[in-house]
């Protein structure tokens, strides 16, 4: 249930702790799109860590849940590109644009497994000493905050 954007194999791994409502995760989302599209041996790993507000725990199971339909990047990345902040509109509204079965949705963001998984990325963030988001390890570094696009690609291999 993780979602994640490269190649497996990828020589380069970043992992980012991440809440839907940061706005720095929003910002960073571009650039490290943009490190993926340009390199083949770089994959993005993108951990839950829902600590700005409920909503940011609902969210993040939202999108956790909306995996096992097989549209969990559809709508993280929806997410992050939406215009302005997340409203319950355009959260419809990304829902509906990645064709996720609602009902379904709801149902499967009940299941403890669901929760478990946002429970578990939660606790690996603060066991790896993230004091808030985005936290990132790039290949085993850890930068706590935001980079910006030049820096993150002179850490990687």
């Amino acid at each position: 249930a993780i979602i994640s954007i490269g190649p497996e194999d990828a020589e380069n791994t970043i992992i980012e702790f991440m809440d839907y409502f940061c706005g720095y995760c929003k910002k960073i989302h571009p650039e490290l799109m943009s490190i993926v599209e340009k390199r083949d041996d770089t994959r993005v790993i993108y951990l839950h860590y829902p600590i700005l507000s409920e909503s940011s725990n609902i969210i993040a199971k939202m999108v956790v849940a909306a995996n096992l339909q097989e549209k969990g990047w559809e709508l993280h990345h929806g997410l992050f590109s939406v215009k302005g902040s997340i409203t319950q509109e355009k959260l419809e509204q990304i829902i509906n644009e990645a064709e996720i079965n609602k009902t379904k949705l709801m149902i499967d963001i009940g299941k403890d497994e669901i929760n478990n998984v946002v429970k578990l990325s939660s606790f690996l963030a603060m066991a790896s000493g993230s004091r808030g988001t985005p936290s990132l390890f790039i290949n085993e570094e850890f930068i706590g905050g935001y980079l910006p696009l030049e820096k993150l690609e002179t850490m990687l291999k």
